[in-house]
């Protein structure tokens, strides 16, 4: 499977439509290409992983890549990954992730809601450790969240 792919860049603050090639379908080989050429190539199990490599490599550059999955607060499930790693939740420190925090891993998303692979390893954690709080089983709202949300479809979100 070959999938050409829009993707925005912000580099030295301007904001830039570039193109991501994604090959294979496990392990998945990304290759993000600029007008100038291409510019970073990486391989993952799935493409939040792979996509996670490109952000490394691109950092050091000044290239911010500006899709869901480069927000800090994202992570795909275990069965998500399995199928390529297409979408992945937005987390909430308080409340269950939902269908309607699923968004695709590629799409558009503000550059001030862009991390670092580093920064998004560090919400992952805290958000971990939030989750055995004990506090969140007895929190009415947590649960009223967790059941409403399975009546939901997953949000197309527009930025």
């Amino acid at each position: 499977m070959n999938e050409e792919i829009p993707v925005y860049v912000q580099l030295g603050g301007q904001e830039a439509e570039w193109r991501m090639v994604v090959e294979g379908e496990g392990p998945w080989r990304l290759r993000l290409e600029s007008p100038d050429g291409v510019e970073s190539v990486a391989s993952g199990d799935n493409v939040f992983e792979a996509l996670r490599s490109v952000r490394a490599e691109l950092a050091p550059k000044g290239v911010t890549i500006c899709c869901n999955g480069a927000r800090v607060d994202v992570r795909p499930s275990g069965i998500s990954k399995s199928h390529g790693g297409w979408m992945v939740y937005v987390l909430h420190m308080r409340l269950p992730s939902t269908t309607r925090d699923l968004v695709p891993t590629f799409g558009r998303c503000p550059a001030r809601l862009v991390g670092s692979v580093e920064e998004q390893d560090a919400y992952w954690e805290r958000h971990l450790k939030n989750r055995k709080n004990w506090i969140n089983f007895i929190n009415p709202a947590w649960w009223i969240y967790f059941f409403l949300g399975f009546w939901a479809k997953p949000k197309k979100r527009q930025w």
